[in-house]
């Protein structure tokens, strides 16, 4: 069995997420490994409801701030729901492309040997535009993925 030491679960709010960020957390505590929980704020991708209007300095400021809210709820959630000590896990908020973020800033940072990723939360035209979060990081991560599926 391989023993990982630094596993980074991408989370994006999708049911997807939700399941690798799960499995994530059973790999960590059978690893004593450390975990790290990555949300990546891509800001071209936000729904402005189609007004082509361009997100002013205070507009940013409170998706920061509610995306901050979200992490700080979801660390006292696993401390309390999953037992897990505070100096298991960290919470980090990130912008940018999900992407990009994960694969070439993040892990090389933080010297990741695993990613879970959830299933996309994408519809097929979606994934077909932009492409799926989770085959990027499959196909171009430099250390192991692991694509977590519900368990039907």
């Amino acid at each position: 069995m391989i023993n990982y030491q630094r596993i980074l679960v991408p989370i994006d709010g999708s049911k997807g997420a939700k399941i690798a960020l799960n499995k994530a957390i059973k790999i960590a505590k059978e690893n004593q490994a450390h975990l790290d929980i990555l949300k990546v704020m891509d800001m071209n991708s936000l729904d402005l409801g189609n007004t082509g209007l361009i997100l002013d300095g205070e507009q940013v400021y409170q998706i920061e701030q509610a995306n901050e809210s979200y992490l700080t709820k979801l660390n006292q959630e696993l401390v309390k729901k999953y037992d897990l000590s505070s100096k298991q896990f960290h919470v980090h908020l990130r912008f940018g492309n999900p992407k990009v973020v994960i694969v070439q800033d993040f892990q090389p940072e933080y010297h990741n040997d695993l990613i879970v990723v959830g299933s996309t939360g994408k519809n097929f035209l979606e994934r077909l535009v932009m492409g799926s979060v989770a085959s990027f990081v499959v196909r171009e991560a430099s250390c192991d993925v692991l694509l977590a599926r519900s368990e039907k």
